[in-house]
Parts: C-alpha cells; structure tokens; sequence
C-alpha cells in the first residue's frame, strides 16, 4: 500500500478537522500518517490505524515576516512516504518533490511577503495539483496556479429544517483576533440587550459566568451546541463557515480590522447568499436578534447550504488515485 503524509497546518482547528476527515476516508485505501499537534488533533475521532506525530512550526507567520529564507528546512520527516499532502504549507515542496499543496491562500501572499523565496517554491509548485474548496479558494491562488476545487469536507448533517431552534453563536475562532472596542464591549451589549429569551452562545475567550443571568453560555462546539444554534456571528475561517454550512446554520459575518483572507471569505459568503457582512459587532448582533423568528429567511438559508458541494475529501482521493496512477503529473 502507498504511504501519505498529510501535514496539517496548526493555526486554527479547521485546518486538522479536514486533514483528520480526509485521512480517515484515505486510510481505507493507504497507509496515512499525519503531522500536526498533538494536543489539538486529540479531539477528533480518528481511526486506530492512522499514525499521528506531533509536529509544529513554532512562530511558523513570525519566521515568515522576518524573511526567514529556511522554512523548509523544518520539514524534516524521518520517515519516507509516496506522497506528501501538505495543507497550507507550501514550503513542503522545496523538500519533497512527490507533494501535493491542500491550499485556500497562502500566508506569503495574505501577509505580503513577497521574496525571491517564495518566488521560487511558487516556481515548483506552479505545474502541480494545488487542492482548495470549490467557493473558497483566493483569487491568488486562481491565478497563478493548476488548481483543483473540491467540495466542502464532511456531509450535510441536518435532513430537515428545525424551526424551532433559536440560539445566537459568537465564535472569533481559536487564532488570535483583534480585540477592537465593540468587542471589548460585547459583554455590556449583552447584559443590556432586550431579547434575553434568545440564549447567546459565546466564545471561551469572551465568555464569563457573570453572563449566565443573562442567558449567555460558554460556547462548547460540541453537537449538543450546534443542535441549538440558529444564525452564528464570525469570524470567516474556512473551519468555522463549514462547522455552520454543515447544519444549515445561517451566517453573518464580522470582519473589522482583518486580513485578505477573511474579507474574500465574507464576500464569497455574500455573492452566494449563504452569508450577511457586518462592519458593525452591535448591527450584527441585533440583525441576528430580528432574524432568528424570520424562520422562513433561516429556511432559505439551510437550504443553500445543503445545496452546496459536500464530501470534498472523497473528490481528493480521485486526485490521489489519479496521481498514483500517472493520470495527474507532479513535476
């Protein structure tokens, strides 16, 4: 059997929650280790017989922005595979010539760093397969390279609409965001705000027990979570729009202050009507107080969305297949 290697990027849960998903469906078929930390990917459901090894770029965006010409370097695997899945990190492929880049964006291109080093790894990369989501892939990427889309990972979990769900999520994700005033004031908009039948579902980071008289709850992600939530306000992370689209949960958007990255997501959700952008935390908040008894807008939401491409690590594994087989050239 072929061996891969899928090396997850650290920076946020979205990122392993895919690679987690598409090595429990490779694993069928390949012997597949991966590479990521291992006190994140300890959360998921794996399969017994996937190998993980712990593996993390420390300061992996500070190296970058200090020009570090040697990110490849950290690359070093021990252990030799038939192919390399590198998600996010296009550096893998100055040190591995049978890898392929799993890749919405690149940080060089979101953080401006544009070197004859990356020059030269977007050089190598330029003839290979670079696999990103079918909406959700920079306008960087659709430029410069072979690119072929797949559908959003996992499936559509919600079979019916549930008009009776009615919960409010405020997630920024686990990477760090800034902390601007309307957010440093969220806490005193949520105290005060009339409609505390709606309970608010609030990020760890944000959260206090002093809230819980107010019907705010620390947000936990798990399914029990998700099965409650009506329309979630945040930050547009791959990870987080999929962990809504996937329950047919409608999406507003709040992007103050961020980078390219996430202000293309919060127009990609815009121009397919599966999201609403906010340039305000208080607008969002009461909009998404005023929708959850527009149950026939929810409605339409979860209908999009269930409507979207979904099982996209299946669609990777016909790439890979066709990589083995010599149908789809790395060069």
């Amino acid at each position: 059997m072929k061996k891969i290697a899928i090396i997850a990027s650290n920076n946020g849960l979205g990122h392993i929650r895919r690679c987690v998903a598409l090595a429990n469906n490779l694993s069928n078929k390949f012997v597949v280790s991966i590479y990521c930390s291992a006190e994140k990917v300890k959360i998921f459901k794996i399969k017994r017989n996937i190998k993980i090894f712990d593996f993390n770029i420390n300061f992996y965006k500070k190296k970058m922005l200090i020009k570090k010409n040697n990110i490849h370097t950290y690359f070093n695997f021990k252990r030799k595979y038939d192919l390399y899945l590198s998600d996010n990190y296009p550096e893998v492929a100055l040190k591995n010539k049978k890898s392929v880049i799993l890749s919405n964006f690149f940080w060089h291109d979101i953080l401006k760093i544009n070197t004859n080093y990356y020059k030269k790894i977007e050089k190598k990369i330029s003839n290979r397969p670079i696999i990103p989501n079918y909406l959700f892939c920079s306008k960087y990427i659709k430029k410069r390279f072979k690119i072929h889309p797949v559908g959003f990972y996992g499936k559509f979990e919600n079979k019916k609409f549930n008009p009776k769900k009615k919960g409010i999520l405020i997630s920024f994700g686990t990477s760090k965001f800034k902390m601007d005033d309307e957010i440093k004031n969220l806490q005193v908009k949520l105290q005060n705000r009339p409609n505390k039948q709606l309970p608010i579902y609030l990020e760890p980071t944000l959260y206090s027990k002093t809230l819980n008289v107010h019907n705010v709850l620390e947000a936990k992600y798990d399914r029990e979570m998700y099965s409650k939530i009506a329309v979630a306000i945040i930050k547009p992370g791959l990870g987080t729009i999929t962990d809504c689209l996937m329950r047919g949960i409608t999406i507003l958007t709040y992007i103050k202050g961020q980078n390219k990255e996430f202000i293309e997501n919060a127009n990609i959700l815009e121009q397919n009507l599966i999201g609403v952008n906010f340039t305000y935390l208080n607008s969002a908040l009461d909009f998404a107080t005023k929708i959850t008894f527009e149950k026939r807008f929810l409605k339409n939401k979860f209908e999009l969305a269930k409507n979207l491409r979904w099982n996209g690590e299946k669609e990777v594994i016909k790439i890979i297949e066709r990589i083995f087989k010599n149908k789809l050239l790395i060069t």
